[in-house]
């Protein structure tokens, strides 16, 4: 991938699936981690000399590539819930009013008028032209 290329959100689904503008061409695999930058964030100043240093860029979610084009990928936020241990198996089959929770993707904040559909949350909603970072 080109050093100078910036990876940006290109296409909103839903608030779990997003389209980038870099693919197989770029070096993309499959499960790679990218990081959604909200490069909004505090502007950070020196108090000596008044002079701007930078922003302090915050995270708008983490999405995994899942499917790769050459030059597009689809990214889907992480699986959460539905997760059993050694423990919750136990007080599961000892108690059955513990029901396990059913996994679900993660939904991200997102700008509800730019969700454009096409396939089966930070205090900035996620919209087109958003950075992505590669993890």
């Amino acid at each position: 991938m080109s050093a100078t290329k910036k990876i940006k959100i290109i296409k909103i689904v839903d608030e779990t699936a997003f389209i980038i503008n870099a693919g197989s061409d770029d070096g993309i695999e499959k499960n790679d981690k990218f990081e959604i930058l909200d490069t909004e964030g505090e502007k950070v100043e020196d108090p000596e000399t008044g002079e701007i240093l930078g922003n302090l860029n915050t995270s708008k979610g983490i999405i995994i590539a899942e499917t790769v084009y050459e030059k597009m990928t689809i990214a889907r936020t992480r699986m959460i819930g539905g997760e059993l241990t050694y423990v919750s198996d136990i007080l599961k089959f000892t108690n059955p009013y513990i029901k396990e929770k059913p996994s679900h993707r993660e939904e991200l904040l997102v700008d509800e008028s730019e969700i454009t559909g096409g396939l089966q949350k930070s205090s900035n909603p996620i919209k087109i032209g958003d950075e992505v970072s590669k993890l």
